[in-house]
C-alpha cells in the first residue's frame, strides 16, 4: 500500500475506535460525522496530535482536539468551521521551527450535524512573549491580558502552559491550563491546606470541603502528570469551573487493559463511578487500545512502515460551583511513518 494521507489515516483510526460495538456506547453518531467533516483539518507535514473526547455518563457524543506540528505557510483549512485561520497558520509556521514545544490547533464540536466554528487552542508553554502576538493574529487581542495577568498570579509549580478560546464570542471565558508535576500532585494530595492556599492566591472561590476532598482523593491515586483548568472571564474574574485532566500513562494496548482492569485507571474510574460522574462504559473504553505498523511503499519506491495508534490518554474530572460534573475520557489518535 501507498503511504496514506492524513485524512485517510484519521478515517482508519475512527473506524478502529468504533469497532467491537463501541460506537453507539461511547460516541453516538459523532464518529461518522468526524470522518467526513474533519478531513479538511488533517493538514501539516506530520499527522496532527488528535484527541477524541467523549463523556463517561449520559448521552454519548464526541469532541475533537487537534494540534499541529510543522506546517507550511499558506496552509489553508477548506472548511467554514475554521474562518480566518490562514493568518494563524502563516504566523505559526515559522515560529514552530524556532520554538519546538509550542502548539496551535482547533477544538471541534462534532455533536451537531452542522459543524460549528472551531475554538482555537494555543500552547505557548514558557514563551509568554508569544501570547500577545497570537491573540492579535486571532483577532482577540484583549484576551492576552487575561492569560498573562493570571500567569503572574499563579503560585510556584502552577505555571500556565496553554489556553483555548472561542473567537467572536465576546462574553465567553478564556480556558487557561497548566501542568502539575508528580511532586506537586503529591503535595496537593497530602497537605490539606495546600490546595485552598492555591485557590486563594489565584482568586478561585467556587469550592467547598466536599470538592476539596474529592480532588485530594483523586490526586492521591495519581502517579502521573495532571493538568488543571480555570475559566477567566473578560473582566479578569475566574469562573466557577475547575477541572483536572489526569494522564493515563500507558504506552501499549496490553498495559492499557491491565490499567483498566486492576491498575490506576480502574481505581480512578471506580471512584468517579461511585460519585456518579461515570457509569460502566469506562470499562468498554479500556478495550480501545490499538497499535499496528504496516508496510508501505515510499515515494522513492523503497519500503517503510506506517503506524497507527489509539490509546486512552487523559481523564477529565470537572467541578462547577463545587459540584462534580460528568467525567470525560480523551483518546489519543496518532499515525505516521516510523523511522
Amino acid at each position: 500500500m501507498k503511504v496514506p494521507t492524513h485524512a485517510d489515516a484519521f478515517e482508519v483510526l475512527c473506524l478502529q475506535a468504533a469497532s467491537d460495538g463501541r460506537n453507539e456506547v461511547l460516541f453516538g453518531d459523532c464518529l461518522q460525522r468526524a470522518r467526513t467533516s474533519l478531513r479538511p483539518f488533517m493538514l501539516g507535514r506530520e499527522f496532527p496530535y488528535v484527541y477524541l473526547e467523549f463523556p463517561l455518563i449520559g448521552d454519548p457524543f464526541m469532541d475533537v482536539t487537534m494540534l499541529y506540528g510543522l506546517v507550511d505557510q499558506g496552509t489553508h483549512v477548506d472548511s467554514p468551521a475554521a474562518p480566518h485561520s490562514d493568518e494563524l497558520f502563516d504566523w505559526y509556521a515559522p515560529l514552530k521551527r524556532t520554538f519546538n514545544d509550542i502548539a496551535f490547533g482547533f477544538e471541534l464540536d462534532v455533536e451537531n450535524p452542522e459543524l460549528p466554528a472551531a475554538a482555537v487552542h494555543f500552547q505557548p508553554r514558557a514563551h509568554r512573549e508569544l501570547v500577545e502576538p497570537f491573540c492579535s493574529v486571532a483577532g482577540e487581542p484583549e484576551r492576552a491580558a487575561l492569560y498573562l495577568d493570571l500567569a503572574e498570579r499563579m503560585p510556584a509549580n502552577w505555571d500556565l502552559s496553554f489556553f483555548g478560546m472561542f473567537r467572536g464570542r465576546p462574553g465567553s471565558p478564556l480556558r487557561v491550563c497548566g501542568y502539575l508535576l508528580p511532586e506537586e500532585v503529591s503535595r496537593c494530595a497530602e497537605d490539606a491546606h495546600h490546595l485552598p492556599d492555591v485557590f486563594g492566591t489565584v482568586g478561585f472561590t467556587a469550592y467547598d470541603d466536599a470538592m476539596l476532598e474529592q480532588v485530594r482523593t483523586l490526586l492521591a491515586a495519581c502517579s502521573t502528570y495532571v493538568d488543571y483548568q480555570f475559566d477567566v472571564y473578560p473582566d479578569g474574574s475566574l469562573g466557577d469551573t475547575f477541572a483536572l485532566d489526569i494522564e493515563l500513562d500507558e504506552k501499549n494496548p496490553r498495559a492499557i487493559q491491565q490499567s483498566f482492569s486492576s491498575g490506576m485507571s480502574a481505581q480512578i474510574m471506580g471512584m468517579l463511578e461511585a460519585w456518579g460522574a461515570a457509569d460502566e462504559r469506562w470499562k468498554r473504553a479500556g478495550s480501545v487500545g490499538f497499535a499496528r505498523a504496516l508496510p508501505v511503499e515510499l515515494g522513492d519506491g523503497s519500503m517503510g512502515r506506517y503506524s497507527f495508534a489509539l490509546m486512552p490518554h487523559w481523564l477529565k474530572a470537572r467541578w462547577r460551583g463545587g459540584i462534580l460534573q460528568p467525567s470525560k475520557l480523551y483518546l489519543s489518535a496518532r499515525a505516521g511513518l516510523l523511522d
